[in-house]
């Protein structure tokens, strides 16, 4: 293996061990994985900060759901998914807050009372 390249075996033995309560297993897999997750995130976001909270999330959402995890299979795919999942409900709670460019403009448009016709009555 080259360094830089992903070792799937050690990914998902490290994936069993964190799976059975091994702290030093989920230690090793998020040294090898956050980075990648991380460079995906600001990617995704273009906001270096915002990544970093969502990256926190996937890692809370992949630890609430490691039951779910199927053995053998790499848990690289499995982990950016659950990031991506992070980035489309962070932009929709963004939206709904009015915090998201685009939907804050909009909103904006949409809320200001329409200007008002007074037609001349005879």
């Amino acid at each position: 293996m080259t360094t830089g390249e992903p070792d799937s075996d050690l990914d998902r033995a490290l994936m069993l061990g964190y799976c059975r309560g091994e702290r030093q297993a989920f230690e090793s897999l998020y040294s090898r994985i956050a980075p990648s997750i991380l460079a995906a995130l600001v990617a995704w976001t273009g906001d270096r900060p915002r990544a970093d909270v969502l990256l926190d999330r996937t890692f809370q959402v992949l630890h609430e759901s490691r039951s779910c995890y199927v053995e053998g299979a790499d848990p690289g795919p499995w982990i950016i998914q659950m990031a991506r999942r992070e980035v489309l409900l962070d932009g929709r709670r963004r939206a709904r807050a009015g915090r998201s460019r685009f939907w804050s403009g909009l909103r904006a448009a949409f809320m200001r009372p329409p200007p008002i016709e007074v037609e001349a009555r005879s």
